[in-house]
């Protein structure tokens, strides 16, 4: 029977061997496992980002985010005026607006088994065939948590990226352009879906 780290050895294995040529320990698969990192990471995002093209009503919560805002405008305003009729009025909405709030949280969950079981595989994967490598990527300046290679204050120091920060960079690099791309930017904002602010 085949296991699950059967399967990650399989997949894994080519860029296992190809990192692990000399067998010397500390040594770096810089530029492979750069790219193979961030080339993982732009497919990763590919298909997060399409199932939530695909799957999400994104006008639906961006409708329901606009409701609950013009929602909270009023029961601020109210409190602040000392309205207690409105401020009544609204507190007998607020169960209603609290189940829209669930429900467009659902939604926005709904790609959520797609996405996390091929990262998981893919970062097993990376972490399996990159496990002897003590550098996946270099940085040229400073990074916070990062190692420095060399004095920091020396000219030619770099930063040394391990498999866990050099895939978050890549990711969220990635991730804000194809967010606009795909068109699903717009369920971060408090736009309506007809475009209008208000």
């Amino acid at each position: 029977m085949v296991s699950i780290g059967d399967i990650i050895s399989f997949l894994g294995g080519g860029l296992h061997q190809a990192c692990n040529y000399s067998n010397s320990p500390g040594q770096t698969c810089v530029p492979l496992s750069t790219f193979s990192v961030f080339a993982s990471a732009l497919v990763l995002s590919i298909v997060a980002m399409s199932a939530n093209r695909f799957l999400v009503d994104y006008k639906m919560i961006a409708r329901v985010r606009q409701e609950y805002m013009g929602f909270m405008r009023a029961m601020n305003k109210a409190r602040k005026d000392g309205d207690e009729k409105q401020l009544d009025k609204l507190m007998k909405r607020s169960p209603s607006m609290q189940k829209m709030q669930f429900r467009a949280t659902l939604e926005q969950m709904k790609t959520y088994p797609i996405t996390i079981v091929p990262f998981y595989l893919i970062y097993a994967i990376l972490g399996y065939a990159l496990s002897s490598t003590h550098a996946v990527a270099y940085s040229p300046f400073s990074i916070p948590f990062a190692a420095i290679l060399g004095s920091a204050t020396a000219p030619g120091s770099v930063a040394v990226l391990s498999l866990f920060f050099w895939y978050l960079i890549c990711s969220f690099t990635i991730s804000i352009p194809l967010s606009r791309v795909f068109g699903v930017a717009a369920a971060f904002s408090m736009a309506s879906p007809t475009g209008d602010t208000k």
